[in-house]
């Protein structure tokens, strides 16, 4: 009998170490395979595109792995997309993209609603994916690794695990995992552990925020889908539910307790640029520090329709062009908006001069990212 994979064996040693119980998952199996034809099956190099013409830095892409799809047909009520590593590093090429951000999309590890134990074991299971994704194609993708939250001990343990062991480069969490919003108070001990890890050491950590669906939990306990709207998600609850999570993080002070986080914030902020003038009224004490943080520790993408009309509403609100950066959401946005005119949309955007595009194509996200991505 052939012998298992040695990045299989170290996945299930460091699970048990953990006590991560992953057999909880009925599709483990799928799941170890696609790591391991990862990790012993790469690209032969004569099949990769050419990167030669290509400086772009997406911040805002998305893996899925096969057994992820299954589990998760419907994203934001449209089907959930294929993908494949070679596939999105065509799409790399074609679009002179020298590197990618990854982040698994919405749901995350909250696929199982109410269930600790298989939230747990979804959490490590997509990260040491994307993790091993990376080490094979260090030069063309980095990660930011999901979370278990609700649970925040096993979060904590999660993040540090990606972050110390796996080389994830920051933290990817949802406008809610169920029904919570980030700055909920007994999410604390999460951010505490983040930011101490960034004051010892190269002074911050990133967070990246991306839209799911708002969730409710009843007073009987269950948990159901609140989107009020019978529209799906796609078409505007994600970009309240963005706004909801930057009130979220503003009104319990997160912004200001925990000063070496910086937040990577989906869609152009979604549809908070036009209602923070009236939701800071009810802050009068934090309003201008808020404001100076959206335009310093606050990073916005381009994926979606964003420019050249959404982007004037942060302008307006003296976000600098330092604090955007490049996304195209792929593969989700792929059949929802035209990418090819997306692209053209911030590359022609007479808001912009050609200098100050370049810094949203690369310059940006080299300045976020600094020292932590050695391969941009």
């Amino acid at each position: 009998m052939a012998s298992e994979p040695a990045c299989i064996s170290r996945i299930k040693a460091n699970a048990s170490r953990d006590n991560i119980d992953l057999t909880v998952l009925p599709f483990l199996s799928e799941a170890l395979d696609s790591i391991s034809n990862l990790s012993t099956n790469p690209i032969p190099a004569t099949e990769l595109p050419s990167f030669s013409n290509a400086s772009r830095i997406d911040t805002h892409t998305h893996p899925v792995p096969s057994w992820f799809r299954t589990l998760q047909p419907l994203a934001a009520g449209r089907e959930t997309p294929s993908w494949d590593a070679l596939s999105h590093l065509q799409f790399m090429s074609e679009h002179s993209i020298a590197h990618s951000v990854l982040c698994v999309s919405t749901p995350q590890a909250n696929a199982f609603l109410d269930d600790k134990l298989k939230t747990v074991a979804l959490a490590r299971l997509l990260n040491e994916f994307v993790a091993e994704l990376v080490r094979v194609y260090p030069e063309r993708f980095s990660w930011m690794c999901v979370t278990a939250l609700p649970y925040v001990e096993e979060s904590v343990r999660e993040i540090r695990y990606a972050l110390e062991e796996l080389g994830s480069v920051g933290v990817g969490v949802m406008t809610n995992h169920e029904g919570l919003y980030p700055g909920e108070e007994q999410f604390d001990p999460f951010w505490t552990c983040l930011q101490e890890r960034a004051t010892k050491g190269d002074g911050r950590e990133i967070v990246f925020i991306h839209p799911t669906e708002p969730v409710i939990r009843l007073d009987d306990g269950r948990l159901v889908n609140s989107k009020p709207s019978p529209l799906r998600s796609g078409l505007g609850e994600f970009y309240f539910e963005t706004a909801r999570a930057i009130s979220s993080i503003t009104a319990n002070r997160t912004i200001i307790k925990y000063p070496n986080l910086h937040w990577r914030v989906s869609h152009g902020a979604g549809a908070f640029p036009d209602i923070s003038d009236r939701f800071l009224l009810g802050f009068p004490k934090d309003a201008e520090e808020a404001r100076k943080l959206y335009a310093s520790r606050f990073w916005y993408d381009s994926a979606g329709p964003v420019y050249p009309r959404q982007i004037k509403g942060l302008l307006a609100h003296d976000v600098p062009v330092s604090q955007f950066v490049f996304g195209t959401d792929y593969p989700y946005g792929i059949g929802f908006w035209g990418v090819n005119a997306n692209i053209a949309r911030l590359a022609n955007a007479d808001v912009l001069s050609t200098e100050e595009k370049e810094d949203v194509f690369h310059r940006n996200a080299k300045g976020l990212w600094e020292e932590k991505i050695k391969s941009m």
